[in-house]
């Protein structure tokens, strides 16, 4: 029987999930494996890995002589070497489109909280300062302001269709795609400059890669204006965090809701914790039950394909099966 090591105790199996793989000739074995070490150590004897966030690094693809498929909960791929694994022959999989939906109604959330200052009137009423609105500055109406998404890959593209639809103004930038289509989904195309200079509202959909670490740094915060709130819920890296904690605090940013850091779980000393014109999430973006449901049964599928010598549904790189 072909053992499958699940590498984080989030995402938890369930009997139903076991039986799945079970029915491939598949064991599952579960271990918390968060560096390096745990990762080669549990990983040695088997033939699959399903991992979340943990560092498949070049070092450890290359003590895992048994591994031939490695299956990302997920769409991000930041914590896997693909070079390194398609170099050994190891199939990497991953499961795009599963938390779309959930991903883009979390960044909606966070720009009607934002907006309608919804922290500061839930706090004030439970101490019971029925005079918050006296200490507030007067809310903007939603629909007389402007929604700038940067990134139109799946969630960016679900999130732009959203806002269309409520009626708001809408810009987007993406490199990748021609003004026509950028169009097409009911959005002003602009130059990233000018997206955050216009935009009341900044929403963040990159993967993370070396060209979009720190997309938004020192310079690209302080074309933003003072009032403007940012949304981030990609990955953490690709906003200068320490630049942005310094834009909030000093009043050149108005406000930002952070669901993905630098550094995760955030650190319970982290400025980030000390503000109160941030809305902070724990990575949560992508959670449902439908999203859960769909991640581990279309990972579950491409493992059981990939070990019995088949292409899975949703291959990131290109290797011969075996």
């Amino acid at each position: 029987m072909a053992l499958a090591l699940k590498t984080s105790t989030l995402l938890p199996f369930g009997a139903e999930d076991r039986e799945a793989l079970g029915a491939h000739g598949i064991e599952l074995v579960e271990r918390s494996c968060p560096t390096e070490e745990e990762l080669i150590e549990h990983g040695r004897e088997v033939d699959a890995l399903l991992v979340v966030g943990e560092p498949v690094t070049a070092k450890v693809i290359e003590q895992l002589d048994r591994c031939r498929v490695i299956a990302r909960f997920g769409v991000g791929l930041d914590n896997v070497d693909i070079d390194a694994a398609t170099r050994r022959g190891m199939q990497v999989t991953y499961v795009p489109g599963a938390s779309v939906e959930e991903v883009s109604d979390h960044a909606l959330a966070m720009i009607f909280s934002l907006g309608r200052r919804l922290p500061d009137l839930d706090a004030a009423t439970r101490r019971g300062d029925w005079s918050i609105l006296d200490q507030l500055p007067l809310f903007r109406r939603l629909a007389d302001q402007t929604v700038g998404v940067i990134g139109l890959g799946r969630i960016g593209q679900v999130l732009a269709r959203k806002v269309h639809g409520l009626g708001i103004d809408l810009v987007a930038y993406d490199p990748y795609l021609s003004a026509d289509e950028v169009a097409a989904l009911g959005a002003r195309p602009l130059p990233l400059d000018q997206l955050l200079a216009t935009s009341d509202f900044v929403s963040i959909h990159t993967p993370l890669t070396p060209e979009t670490r720190h997309l938004l740094g020192v310079a690209e915060l302080a074309r933003m204006k003072p009032t403007a709130c940012l949304i981030n819920v990609a990955r953490g890296g690709v906003v200068d965090q320490e630049a942005m904690v310094a834009a909030l605090r000093e009043g050149r940013l108005g406000g930002a809701g952070v669901d993905v850091f630098e550094l995760e779980p955030l650190p319970l000393d982290d400025p980030l914790l000390a503000l109160d014109n941030v809305i902070l999430t724990p990575h949560a973006a992508h959670h449902s039950l439908e999203s859960m449901n769909e991640l581990r049964a279309r990972a579950i599928a491409d493992v059981a394909a990939v070990l019995a010598g088949e292409q899975p549904h949703f291959p990131v790189n290109a290797v011969a099966p075996r």
